[in-house]
């Protein structure tokens, strides 16, 4: 298979293939290709390779932000909330900031399958001093992997709808936390009419400071995420009260 352009039947190109993968594309064309593609040899190798992509940025351990970059974004938060302009709250910029570096880490796996190359997910935050650097956000503490946090550590919060923050952690987790399977979650999106097959990330988080379970799923379009919070001491097939937040973004 070579080239990009996107095409009808085999050879499949890697953009139509990779936005199968992700869940981005409508789903009549979905419900008709993926019969297609399943049946053709080539294709299910290319998107086994996208399964081992993801899973192998997963695993990735975070590198700190280069400094240089770090002084160079906050020399320009510090521009946009300079006085001339309408006024901005530097700590609200500073919280954009990482939640658009927290939206880049999850769409660095697509980028990888597109170009052919290895890519490292940056974090949002470097703990090393404070010269010029954004520190972490006191109130977040990664999740990773499939077990539970240690008993000291704090998990994802959100407050309000403010999801943008911990997006990048949870993106990387496969967590389920109390519903503990992909099968429990599914039970508890079924509540609110919702399919969906394994999400591209999991995690306990704490909405508005009560235990809930975050999961970030394909949003069905390019580009987009689908983010889904459920209450796992309430959530069920026929409980539509137990999703606590159910919106599509577009970082």
């Amino acid at each position: 298979m070579t080239g990009n352009a996107r095409r009808s039947g085999p050879p499949w190109s890697v953009d139509l293939l990779a936005d199968l993968h992700a869940g981005a594309l409508d789903p009549k064309t979905e419900a008709e290709l993926r019969p297609l593609v399943e049946n053709d040899p080539e294709a299910r190798e290319i998107l086994a390779a996208l399964d081992a992509t993801l899973a192998d940025l997963r695993d990735l351990p975070p590198i700190p932000m280069p400094r240089h970059v770090a002084d160079r974004i906050d020399a320009a938060l510090a521009e946009e909330a300079r006085p001339t302009a309408p006024v901005v709250d530097l700590d609200r910029a500073r919280a954009r900031r990482a939640k658009r570096l927290g939206w880049g880490a999850g769409l660095l796996a697509a980028a990888a399958v597109a170009v052919g190359v290895a890519v490292v997910a940056i974090p949002r935050d470097n703990t090393a001093g404070d010269g010029g650097i954004a520190q972490p956000d006191p109130s977040t503490t990664p999740v990773t992997g499939s077990s539970a946090p240690p008993g000291g550590d704090r998990m994802p919060a959100v407050r309000g709808r403010n999801f943008g923050p911990v997006f990048g952690d949870v993106l990387k987790a496969q967590n389920y936390g109390p519903l503990e399977n992909q099968e429990q979650l599914a039970d508890c999106l079924r509540g609110a009419n919702i399919t969906a097959g394994k999400p591209l990330g999991v995690s306990p988080i704490t909405l508005d400071d009560k235990p809930a379970v975050m999961a970030i799923l394909p949003g069905g379009t390019p580009g987009s995420y689908r983010i889904v919070v459920v209450d796992p001491r309430t959530c069920g097939p026929d409980n539509p009260d137990g999703v606590l937040a159910n919106s599509t973004i577009q970082p």
